[in-house]
């Protein structure tokens, strides 16, 4: 797998994921993390450093028109779009970077960010 912005080959070595994903958050407790389910995930790209990764965020969200929230994983997230509140225990999209290394089809991911999430009615195609 190569770069998508510089054709760099990665290997083995970390990389950065940008990912197209559907999920449900599901709060067993108040107090405690949520499971976080997900029902599809679309890799938009591979990037060989995190400034190439924030590059494709930038573009994917401007197609979108939104904003970067860099949410938590919280009950009642803001849409990145219409900025309303909505509950994440409904299947809503996320727009996930994801810093991983090792092979592709058995990754050893370091740790995920959410760069933006999505109410149910705007839910971006791009």
């Amino acid at each position: 797998m190569n770069c998508k912005t510089c054709g760099k080959n990665l290997g083995l070595d970390t990389r950065y994921v940008l990912l197209d994903e559907t999920q449900l958050c599901l709060w067993r407790a108040p107090d405690a993390m949520p499971e976080v389910n997900i029902g599809e995930a679309a890799i938009l790209g591979h990037y060989c450093c995190e400034q190439h990764a924030i590059e494709a965020c930038r573009s994917y969200l401007a197609l979108a028109g939104a904003e970067a929230t860099w949410s938590d994983v919280l009950p009642m997230e803001n849409c990145s779009i219409c900025k309303e509140s909505f509950n994440t225990n409904l299947w809503h999209k996320v727009l996930t970077l994801s810093k991983e290394r090792g092979h592709e089809n058995q990754p050893k991911i370091i740790n995920n960010k959410y760069v933006a999430r999505f109410c149910q009615k705007c839910n971006p195609v791009v």
